[in-house]
């Protein structure tokens, strides 16, 4: 899920900002639903929705899902290394406070 994130903010880039116009919608979401980048967004989510469905049909949900917040971590990450965003040391804390919430839940 997180790659499909990261891929629709690369598409985003190219495609501009949401309108603010109703006028502006139709061709937004036509360049937007045109570009690579957001088309391999869309078809890597439902990859991802198949294998959490998998995922949930052979674990305990309680279990599986805090994994769900190390998405949190690589989102933060590659925003960082590809997009240059600013990731501030408060955020660093809270995902390393995510991290351990995660590491516990795994050793239940």
């Amino acid at each position: 899920m997180s790659a499909a994130q990261l891929l629709l903010k690369k598409g985003l880039h190219v495609v501009g900002e949401f309108p603010g116009r109703l006028s502006d919608l139709l061709p937004f979401f036509l360049k937007a639903y045109t570009n690579i980048y957001v088309i391999s967004a869309v078809l890597l989510t439902i990859v991802t929705a198949l294998a959490w469905i998998l995922a949930v049909s052979k674990a305990q949900l309680s279990s599986i899902y805090p994994f769900m917040a190390l998405s949190y971590v690589f989102v933060a990450l590659f925003s960082l290394l590809i997009f240059k965003e600013d990731v501030t040391a408060l955020r660093w804390v809270g995902i390393v406070v995510i991290c351990a919430g995660v590491f516990l839940v795994s050793r239940s």
